[in-house]
């Protein structure tokens, strides 16, 4: 009758320590996962100088090579998000989400182009996903946004390429 706490509490204690650590491990190897997915579709992006179908097929080249979750629900992205319009091809068999941003300056930023308020920047975000199947709770989906860096307006009415 020494021991303060049994064995067994003891055990317990050890066990659920264990599954709050493998828990946060696996959150945070998700997460990183979805980072790394919405960083390689923006250098896509990015190489192929916008939104078309070459930076479309090496978006889904490297998300094979990742092995990203497939979009076997056919869920749909929201059509609009603060000022951004979605772009990205809804029949790709990956769920992703990305959003053009037409006029990415800040108001003391914005000058006169050519006698006309003319974008001058705009950029791409992209929305991805982590899934996770657990027995109780079941599937759910967390969303990771991910804005890219402002590319300069060359032309006049850049926008995005469909």
């Amino acid at each position: 009758m020494r021991e303060g706490i049994g064995s067994v509490v003891l055990y317990n204690i050890i066990i659920i320590f264990i599954l709050i650590v493998f828990a946060l491990l696996a959150a945070t190897l998700s997460y990183y996962k979805a980072f790394k997915v919405n960083n390689r579709i923006l250098a896509s992006i990015d190489k192929y100088e916008g939104y078309n179908q070459s930076a479309i097929e090496d978006i889904n080249n490297t998300l094979a090579g990742l092995g990203y979750t497939t979009n076997v629900d056919n869920d749909r992205c929201k059509s609009e998000r603060s000022d951004a319009t979605l772009v990205s091809n809804q029949d790709t068999s990956y769920y992703y989400c990305v959003y053009f941003y037409r006029d990415d300056r800040g108001e003391a930023d914005k000058k006169k182009v050519n006698g006309d308020n003319e974008p001058i920047y705009y950029n791409y975000s992209v929305v991805s996903y982590i899934y996770a199947d657990l027995p109780i709770v079941g599937a759910f989906k967390i969303p990771v946004h991910t804005k890219g860096e402002r590319i300069y307006n060359f032309s006049d009415g850049q926008t995005y390429n469909e």
